[in-house]
């Protein structure tokens, strides 16, 4: 440890109190362990995020060469006449491991210091310590923490021996005060204790030792820099230095400050304005931990759109005996779903219209004889029944309601809506409203399954509104599904396909979190999913995801975003009931968080992203 001065406290408390500063050797008293040798150190990015109590100092613990906040009082300088208690021989190996790692330090601490330095970030890039010490008129080896990290305690602020040297003309002046290089006690006014623990102390705004007296903050302050820039002037006077304008920013082993080219020591006051002229600096002084953590969050790809093979035939639909039906199909929106349901409907025989916002992917329908138009309104006029299979209610309610959208024909006489987007009740019957005040009829037929179902045809369609509607679309339904329920009245088969969409997304969050932990025991994900087959819980639908989930493959079958979606269509019918769903309200809530770190468009197997990290 340092030279650091020994203080008592008021009251005629002999107990000693020492002043830590980094690279000081000590001893850390963990709770559970035993104490460790250990090194006082600037804390690292990750800690600056944590809160830690007052009265802490950041420890760099030998042997696991790791970092944590300890309390003051846990702290005992690594010389002294309990070395020999402390050091005993007979703990455990990883003790002894690091006895031998601090001997190793002590003989050649280049190993450690390049460690400590790189998981600090001193050695690439300046810390928000650094730059709030330039934007405040600190010197670097000051304490940033003010009078509490000293326990109430005013000490000196021990400056470098070289710093001294450099600022020869006004040391003798501060050397009245303090002498902070020597090993000698200080003189008795140098300390001065708090009346009370509680009671908050003023920093010490000197790089050199300084006494504090009980005079106004604001008046120390300015008579500290006053004494610094008259020493960096003097010095600077005294050894000819050039100009630091076109200085560079190094950083020493002990401390970070700036030096600049043909300067024996940094200025605050030239730091200050050179941040300020620097947009970079000025815009890193005004982040705070949190913000430069974000910077550095890995990048997540979006999954690769896959172009819709029209040349594929799913099996199921050979076998099945379909005719197709005499009128024409109209369709709206060619998304995930909509492309693989128009294309089973084109090899079946029927005669389609299509129409998407994204007109380029319309072209392979339109090669394969689906006719494309330019307006939902054109393809109203073309086909005798029209389905709509959007992203989300707000999307289906803009083709129905919108400019040049299907109510633009005010006479739909002869012709019907089936709307197969994934809504809540509210919307479908505002839109089965619309549909009817223009003598048209609406049927919503909500499809329950993924994309590799909807390609092998076999979703499930849950249907509600018009009968007739619903007989006539016998065709296409028998081409997409392998079972079709029809519910009643309009908006039955949106509330079960949402009740069916929460069971999905709970299940999910559950599976993801139990492989997240399997995961941290270092259980093969495989293991627990090959077990998981051969109990009564298996689903094909959850073996599918787990399989997914340890393989890390989300390609998207059916989008997270979507199901996110249906959790919170699901939690706002709730709402208009009183029905109590913390469970799905938790779970909505997990999704959510999996999209903010950038799976929105993978599968909602991502969510064993959120659940491992």
């Amino acid at each position: 440890m340092s030279k650091n001065k020994k203080l008592s406290l008021s009251g005629g408390d002999t107990t000693e109190k020492f002043i830590y500063k980094p690279k000081d050797l000590i001893w850390a008293k963990m709770k559970g362990f035993t104490p460790w040798p250990g090194m006082i150190v600037e804390p690292p990015l990750d800690l600056l995020t944590q809160q830690h109590r007052a009265n802490t100092k950041c420890v760099f613990f030998f042997g696991s060469r790791n970092f944590a906040w300890i309390e003051e009082h846990n702290i005992k300088p690594f010389e002294g006449p309990w070395k020999d208690e402390l050091a005993k021989v007979s703990k455990p190996a990883a003790f002894r491991h690091a006895m031998v790692d601090i001997e190793k330090y002590l003989n050649d601490p280049n190993e450690v210091d390049e460690q400590i330095n790189e998981s600090c970030g001193v050695a690439n890039h300046a810390t928000e310590a650094d730059f709030d010490k330039i934007r405040d008129g600190l010197d670097s080896d000051e304490n940033p923490e003010g009078g509490d990290a000293n326990n109430g305690v005013v000490a000196h602020v021990v400056g470098s021996p070289d710093e001294y040297e450099q600022t020869s003309t006004n040391v003798a002046a501060l050397d009245s005060e303090n002498n902070a290089a020597s090993p000698q006690p200080a003189p008795a006014t140098t300390p001065v204790v708090a009346k009370s623990q509680a009671k908050r102390t003023p920093k010490a705004k000197s790089s050199a030792a300084v006494a504090v007296s009980k005079t106004s903050k604001t008046a120390a302050t300015k008579s500290a820099q006053k004494r610094r820039i008259s020493a960096i002037q003097t010095s600077g006077a005294a050894g000819g230095a050039t100009s630091a304008k076109r200085g560079k920013r190094t950083v020493s082993r002990e401390f970070d400050h700036y030096d600049f080219d043909g300067a024996s020591s940094s200025s605050p006051t030239t730091a200050r304005r050179r941040a300020e002229a620097d947009p970079l600096l000025a815009s890193l002084s005004k982040r705070g931990p949190n913000a430069i953590a974000l910077l550095d969050r890995p990048v997540v790809t979006r999954p690769e759109t896959q172009a819709i093979d029209m040349n594929s035939r799913p099996n199921t639909l050979a076998e099945r005996d379909i005719v197709a039906s005499e009128q024409t199909i109209g369709f709206l929106g060619l998304g995930m779903m909509g492309s693989t349901i128009v294309k089973d409907l084109i090899y079946t025989g029927h005669k389609v219209v299509v129409w998407n916002r994204t007109i380029d992917k319309c072209q392979p329908f339109a090669e394969a004889g689906a006719d494309v138009k330019d307006t939902p309104m054109d393809v109203v006029e073309a086909a005798d029944v029209i389905f709509c299979c959007v992203s989300d209610p707000k999307g289906a309610k803009d083709l129905v309601f919108g400019n040049c959208g299907v109510l633009q024909l005010k006479d739909l006489r002869n012709k019907a809506y089936v709307e197969m987007s994934t809504i809540d009740p509210d919307t479908s019957m505002d839109i089965g409203e619309g549909i009817k005040q223009c003598n048209g009829r609406y049927l919503e037929a909500q499809i329950h399954g993924s994309r590799q179902e909807a390609a092998e045809g076999m979703l499930i369609i849950l249907a509600g509104g018009d009968r007739s509607v619903f007989e006539e679309c016998h065709s296409c339904f028998k081409t997409i599904a392998k079972n079709t329920f029809f519910l009643g009245n309009v908006g039955n088969a949106c509330k079960v396909n949402l009740i069916l969409q929460t069971i999905l997304g709970v299940s999910l969050v559950g599976l993801a979190e139990a492989l997240a932990l399997a995961d941290r025991f270092s259980i093969s994900l495989n293991d627990i999913i090959d077990i998981f087959d051969l109990t009564s819980m298996k689903s094909p639908l959850l073996l599918a995801k787990g399989k997914e989930m340890a393989k890390g493959d989300f390609n998207p079958q059916q989008p997270l975003s979507h199901m996110q979606r249906d959790l919170r269509l699901v939690l706002n019918m709730a709402e208009n009931l009183d029905q109590s769903m913390p469970v799905t309200s938790i779970t909505n809530e997990v999704f959510k968080h999996t999209k903010r770190l950038g799976y929105s468009e993978h599968d909602s197997s991502a969510v064993f992203v959120r659940s491992r990290f």
